[in-house]
């Protein structure tokens, strides 16, 4: 989400976002379709065999395989410039890193295009995350580990906990960016 909040900064260094993940290309399409995001590109990879796994972000263990968390800057030779890759599904990293790696390699902008599923989104899209869930869901992720962090000593889990409450507040503030826009 927060990448998709910076699409314009992301086109004119070059790149675009993909968006990976195990779901099929119906699941693909009505999240296209239900969220503001019509720059991104939502790749469907069912079980994670021909993207997520080569890449090193697949978790077969987690409910029955999904996609790690990662972000990838690629250069035009196929070199693998910037690798973020998540520890489990709720961990992300700010987007600092990866919009300097992408800038640094000096690309020409590129015009983005509107992406649209070639499959037909049913009307029932229950079991979908609504983006209606969004902000609830990670206000709930802030003040847990807001009480979480509060409640431990270690040094080494109590920046583990704040790192969660940043990104989680980084998380909010792209929403807000991207439904205003």
């Amino acid at each position: 989400m927060r990448l998709a909040a910076v699409s314009e900064r992301i086109h004119a260094a070059g790149g675009e976002v993909l968006a990976v993940s195990v779901d099929d290309e119906i699941r693909q399409a009505g999240m296209a379709d239900r969220w503001p995001t019509p720059m991104v590109r939502y790749v469907s990879d069912p079980g994670g065999a021909e993207l997520l796994g080569p890449l090193d972000l697949f978790d077969p263990d987690e409910r029955g395989g999904i996609a790690l968390p990662g972000m990838l800057v690629i250069a035009p030779d196929g070199i693998e410039v910037y690798r973020y890759r998540g520890r489990d599904f709720a961990d992300r990293t700010t987007d600092d890193d990866v919009l300097s790696a992408l800038e640094a390699l000096g690309l020409e902008p590129v015009e983005p295009v509107d992406w649209v599923g070639e499959v037909e989104i049913p009307e029932d899209l229950r079991g979908f995350f609504r983006p209606s869930d969004l902000g609830a869901y990670f206000r709930g992720n802030k003040f847990g580990a807001l009480a979480i962090g509060n409640r431990i000593e270690d040094p080494a889990a109590r920046a583990l906990a704040k790192e969660h409450r940043v990104m989680s507040d980084a998380t909010l503030e792209a929403w807000a960016t991207v439904r205003s826009g």
